[in-house]
């Protein structure tokens, strides 16, 4: 019995070992540069929007879908023909300034029922560069 005790004992202490581990090494950084990431996108499709009128109709996490701390945006955009020329150069534009210490990639986009699917990765961390080079070498196969 008390050998019972002793192993319930320590798999309550692994498990609770475990959940605070990756809450403040998972968790709480992914928390962090998700936040930073959505500011960074958002002040991007903000100077786009002064140089062509964008209307966001939807943003959607792909972190959520990849689960790596993969900072990932899609912007779901009513259509206009010169947007994604217009994103496409103010991406350019920000990443020669140098305002923020990483770059921003469009990786993929497409137009559906008159919405323009917009995906836009803030290269933060190697998990979120690792896709961009997965994305570019599907693109690449096609």
């Amino acid at each position: 019995m008390e050998l019972f005790l002793e192993i319930l004992f320590g798999f309550i202490i692994a498990v609770v070992g475990y959940n605070v581990i990756h809450y403040f090494f998972i968790t709480k950084p992914k928390d962090a540069g998700k936040s930073e990431t959505i500011s960074v996108l958002n002040d991007l499709m903000e100077s786009a929007g002064k140089k062509s009128k964008i209307k966001i109709f939807k943003i959607n996490d792909l972190s959520e879908i990849w689960e790596r701390n993969i900072y990932v945006f899609e912007y779901v955009i009513e259509s206009d023909n010169q947007l994604v020329r217009t994103i496409t150069d103010e991406i350019d534009l920000i990443n020669k300034s140098g305002r923020w210490n990483h770059k921003i990639v469009m990786t993929d986009y497409y137009i559906r029922d008159n919405y323009i699917h917009i995906d836009l990765a803030y290269l933060l961390n190697l998990a979120t560069y690792e896709y961009v080079l997965d994305m570019e070498k599907l693109k690449d196969v096609n």
